[in-house]
């Protein structure tokens, strides 16, 4: 299951500290130390799209940790079986879960550079992205792709992008949001049913 919540939500100024309280003690001090106030809801919203997500799924409902795995994946401390990735960028926050390996990644939409397509486009891709109507679509659909795969494996920063197919790149889902891409990647399905979250669903981890 793929949660969304958007940045309509994030962008309200007291949403991150309307929510300390279900944060753990490991969430609210990485919260804490980002400087703006949407950085700040997106770190906690995420965190509230799992929690949400646990309850909702596996009947959940406590503030969970993290752990780091081998591979330098997190892990739920207490709770090693449950697979979940997150990711958020400027107001947009992603939370998956399921029961096997999965990875998502979101990015909103924005002006790239052919520098930078270059290094993280393969030499089909790239020449898809010069010729394309719309080149920063393309490109944020390619990195979510990419992205959502090396989440999932844990491969991280130890992949070169450039060198990866995303043709080539099985089990994933992708949709484009207002303004922003979104991917999800998984070992054995992809994930086909997204769950658009709101302040009000949140709220329901107070009951």
């Amino acid at each position: 299951m793929l949660y969304i919540i958007n940045k309509l939500e994030l962008s309200e100024n007291n949403f991150s500290e309307s929510m300390i309280p279900l944060l753990s003690p490991q969430r609210y001090q990485k919260v804490s130390k980002l400087r703006s106030s949407i950085g700040k809801n997106a770190s906690a919203a995420v965190y509230l799209l799992l929690r949400f997500a646990l309850r909702e799924v596996y009947d959940i409902n406590e503030p969970v940790e993290f752990e780091i795995a081998s591979k330098g994946k997190p892990v739920l401390k207490n709770h090693p079986r449950i697979h979940f990735n997150l990711s958020h960028s400027k107001g947009v926050a992603a939370c998956v879960i399921a029961d096997f390996e999965v990875g998502v990644d979101v990015q909103n939409i924005r002006s790239v550079s052919g520098k930078t397509a270059k290094r993280v486009l393969t030499a089909e891709e790239y020449e898809a992205f010069l010729t394309s109507s719309y080149p920063d679509e393309y490109f944020c659909k390619i990195w979510t792709i990419k992205e959502s795969y090396v989440k999932m494996t844990g491969q991280g920063l130890t992949t070169e992008l450039g060198d990866l197919s995303a043709e080539k790149i099985s089990n994933i889902y992708a949709f484009r949001g207002d303004d922003y891409y979104c991917s999800v990647c998984g070992l054995e399905t992809s994930v086909e049913k997204v769950r658009k979250i709101g302040r009000e669903d949140l709220e329901q981890l107070y009951k």
